[in-house]
């Protein structure tokens, strides 16, 4: 019976050993680098139901109200995509954002989406 005991505890002292051996700074997850953006619905949004969303994240979704409203969001960097929905008109613009970030306006003319990037 001790000997089976004894020999758990060596197997298991083993285990422990290879461990931080071969993971010496534990297991931590890798840093992803985040990137800023500030969008900024403009003119022609007034009074408009408006959904913006990046990759598959709702970031916005509501009636907007004020003549300018500005979105502070921050995703991991790589290639992002920025959806606009326009629940009651039915439609949806698509938009690439620049992997380094950076300041959006969006613009509305008669139902014609536009973006401008600083």
């Amino acid at each position: 019976m001790l000997g089976i005991m004894a020999l758990a505890v060596m197997v298991l002292a083993v285990v422990v050993f290879f461990w931080l051996w071969c993971f010496p700074a534990g297991t931590r997850p890798a840093e992803v680098e985040k990137t800023e953006y500030r969008i900024l619905l403009d003119a022609g949004f007034r009074n408009d139901s408006v959904q913006l969303q990046i990759n598959d994240s709702i970031i916005f979704s509501r009636r907007v109200t004020e003549d300018v409203v500005e979105i502070v969001v921050t995703m991991p960097e790589r290639e992002n995509l920025l959806m606009v929905v326009r629940p009651e008109a039915d439609e949806v613009s698509s938009f690439d954002l620049s992997p380094e970030g950076g300041r959006v306006v969006l613009q509305s003319d008669e139902g014609t989406v536009t973006l401008e990037t600083f």
